[in-house]
């Protein structure tokens, strides 16, 4: 379930002028309750992946897509 979320969460991100740079926790772990997934473990998941999909948006920015 926490997979589940986190891939329907991946545009759920923090941006400014520079690009993406962090998750939206809080619409995350907020999507995850509606969802009925265990928070505990996004909370505890998330700062790993974190890194992972933000690269992955900064690529793709630069690829131009």
């Amino acid at each position: 379930m926490a997979w589940a979320v986190i891939r329907r969460c991946g545009g759920q991100v923090r941006a400014g002028f520079g690009g993406p740079y962090a998750l939206d926790y809080g619409a995350i772990l907020m999507m995850a309750d509606a969802m009925g997934a265990g928070t505990a473990l996004l909370a505890d998941v998330l700062p790993s992946v974190e890194p992972v999909i933000v690269k992955a948006y900064r690529e793709n920015a630069d690829d131009g897509d």
